[in-house]
């Protein structure tokens, strides 16, 4: 094999390892939902990128395979085009042919590795990490033909990966079926807001969602001396009087006393026309406990579409009350209105 041939198969491998490494951390980087997005936009490439994306497994296998079989090529190429390269080289010096062997092959070895391991990986990788969704839709279509074209070979290699495994007592995980925990979004989160892509004010809103799941009625409840209440047996001109020196638009009723709630009053109905008694406003109230889950609150808030809901502990004394604001406030921050002090 002449010199010049022996290069340009080099190179050509090297350009081929750049490919399969450049694509494997693509396919890997690139977002999903933007792929998917893309292709339903008709965008060019984008239904083979889809297909890539979807089957990543596969893909990654091809990956795989390829950048074995140009990384042996490289080696074994490599060697040889350097070493006949640099041994005129090495001869002008007048040393022994050992000696030239010697610095040849360590030299050849040298040169092939360093641009095997630049050149062929760690460019490419940079690349395909800082523009995954450019370089996927840019090699989807020759993967995919790479992947057709060895597909028996890459079958063989996974059931005989699949068989190894299942001897050790193991199933074979998948790359797309490995998701983050909790933790690791949190950090993902974290490192964006640093990077400038999420703002502070995202970035608390986003932490406060994390924490919903945790949270129950005491964590975010008015507690019960801290509760307007409106006496059932007022007039409507003494509720309307009660409710203007107040700050709600819904209070709870009482009737006797104070830890007996029967239900509440939205402000606006005290204006109605042709009230003989405040009863006839009272709308049913909710009933929680403070252990109660404010999930669980929420939907049952939206299902009876009353947004106030009175508090027992486990001993069943009332103990305060909460709303869907105060419920928000925990997700959203602070909400205040014009009559917020």
């Amino acid at each position: 094999m002449g010199t010049a041939i022996s290069l340009i198969i080099f190179i050509v491998l090297l350009a081929l390892t750049g490919f399969f490494v450049a694509t494997e951390f693509a396919i890997v980087k690139v977002r999903s939902s933007r792929i998917n997005y893309l292709a339903n936009q008709n965008y060019k490439n984008a239904q083979s990128a889809k297909k890539v994306v979807d089957y990543l497994d596969e893909y990654l296998a091809a990956c795989q395979l390829g950048i074995t079989i140009t990384a042996l090529g490289i080696g074994m190429v490599g060697e040889y085009t350097f070493e006949f390269m640099l041994h005129p080289l090495y001869s002008s010096f007048g040393l022994s042919e050992t000696m030239i062997h010697v610095l040849t092959l360590v030299s050849a070895f040298v040169i092939a590795t360093y641009l095997h391991v630049v050149v062929g990986e760690m460019a490419p990788k940079t690349i395909a990490i800082q523009k995954a969704e450019q370089v996927t839709l840019f090699f989807a279509k020759p993967i995919i033909l790479f992947y057709k074209l060895l597909y028996p070979f890459i079958f063989i290699l996974n059931g005989s990966a699949r068989i190894i495994l299942s001897l050790i007592g193991m199933k074979p995980a998948k790359e797309s079926e490995l998701f983050h925990s909790e933790e690791e979004l949190k950090m993902l989160i974290q490192e964006s807001h640093q990077g400038g892509e999420i703002s502070s004010t995202e970035l608390e809103h986003i932490n406060k969602v994390f924490i919903y799941d945790e949270l129950t009625v005491k964590d975010c409840m008015i507690s019960n001396d801290s509760i307007a209440m409106i006496d059932i047996h007022s007039s409507q001109q003494e509720a309307i009087n009660f409710v203007k020196n107040g700050y709600y638009t819904r209070y709870p009723v009482f009737k006797e006393n104070e830890a007996n709630i029967v239900g509440y009053i939205h402000a606006k109905d005290l204006l109605k026309d042709n009230i003989e008694h405040i009863s006839e406003l009272i709308h049913d109230i909710i009933h929680v406990t403070e252990s109660d889950s404010i999930q669980s609150v929420l939907e049952k808030m939206k299902i009876k579409r009353v947004h106030i809901a009175i508090v027992y502990n486990q001993q069943d004394k009332l103990v305060g009350i909460i709303t869907m604001e105060d419920i928000l406030e925990n997700i959203v921050g602070n909400i205040e209105d014009e009559h917020d002090k």
